[in-house]
C-alpha cells in the first residue's frame, strides 16, 4: 500500500470512527434526555468502587481552589457538599476551616463509607457524612447550613431533575451556593450537541438560579486553564457558579 493510500484510508477510518461516536453519544443523549432521565448517571455511580487511601485531599490541584473561593464566604459556621464522594474535598475544607462544620451527602452507600473511612484516618473531627439524594435532603431544614456546595455533582442530574435540584440546594443554603460545574456558556444556544457529546450534562446556570426564590446575585466564571487534570469538557465548559442568598 502506496503512502498515498495510506492517508487516504487513514482519513477514511477517522470518519468513520467519528461518525460512529456521534451516532453513540446521539443515542446516549436521546435515551437519558427522553427515556432513562438520571437513573443511568445514579445507577452508576451507586456501583462505582470508591478508592479509600489515607491521603485522598492534596490530590487534586482545583480542591484548593475550591477552598479559597469558599473562603470568600467566610466567616461562616457550616457547609454542606452535596455529591461528596470520597470525601476528598471535605478533608481540605475540614483542614482549611477547623472552626466550622462540614456536612456532606452523596447517593452512594460505598461513597459514604470510603469517606467514613479517609475522614477518621485523615483524623478529621469537624466533618461528618450521609446517604441522601441531591434533591432531597429532608434531614436538613429550611436555611440549615451557610455555604452549600457542588463538585461535578450536578453534571450528572439531568433536565428531569435539575431545577428541583438546585431548588433544594437554595432551601438549604443560608449565605450561598458554589458550584464547580459544567456551563453552558452561549447565549441564546441551545447547547444541543454540548448535552451529549462528553456524556454529561452542561447546564445554563445563569438561568436555573434566576428563576429561585431568594438568590440575589449570581457570578460566573471559566475556571482556570489545567485546573483539571482531566482535560475534555472542562476546558470548554468548567465553570465556578456563586450565588448570594
Amino acid at each position: 500500500m502506496s503512502v498515498r493510500m495510506m492517508k487516504r484510508w487513514l482519513r477514511t477510518s477517522e470518519r468513520f470512527y467519528r461518525a460512529l461516536q456521534r451516532v453513540y453519544y446521539a443515542g446516549l443523549f436521546l435515551s437519558e434526555r427522553y427515556v432513562l432521565g438520571t437513573k443511568l448517571h445514579e445507577l452508576l455511580w451507586q456501583v462505582r468502587w470508591f478508592h479509600q487511601s489515607g491521603t485522598c485531599g492534596d490530590c487534586d490541584s482545583h480542591r484548593g481552589f475550591l477552598a479559597e473561593r469558599v473562603g470568600k464566604l467566610a466567616p461562616f459556621e457550616s457547609l454542606l457538599e452535596v455529591g461528596c464522594g470520597g470525601g476528598a474535598n471535605l478533608v481540605v475544607l475540614a483542614r482549611a476551616y477547623p472552626g466550622a462544620r462540614f456536612y456532606g451527602v452523596d447517593i452512594s452507600a460505598r461513597a459514604i463509607r470510603a469517606a467514613e473511612t479517609v475522614l477518621s484516618r485523615e483524623a478529621i473531627a469537624n466533618a461528618a457524612v450521609f446517604v441522601g439524594r441531591a434533591e432531597d435532603l429532608r434531614s436538613f431544614e429550611d436555611k440549615s447550613v451557610d455555604v452549600v456546595l457542588t463538585d461535578a455533582a450536578l453534571m450528572y442530574v439531568g433536565p428531569d431533575k435539575i431545577t428541583r435540584t438546585i431548588s433544594e440546594l437554595a432551601r438549604v443554603a443560608r449565605k450561598g451556593l458554589i458550584f464547580n460545574e459544567w456551563h453552558l456558556f452561549e447565549e441564546g444556544g441551545s447547547g444541543l450537541r454540548r448535552y451529549w457529546y462528553y456524556a454529561h450534562w452542561v447546564h445554563d446556570y445563569t438561568r436555573l438560579l434566576g428563576t429561585m426564590l431568594g438568590v440575589k446575585a449570581i457570578h460566573v466564571e471559566r475556571l482556570p486553564p489545567g485546573l483539571w487534570s482531566s482535560g475534555g469538557g472542562w476546558e470548554a465548559y468548567g465553570a465556578l457558579i456563586e450565588a448570594e442568598l
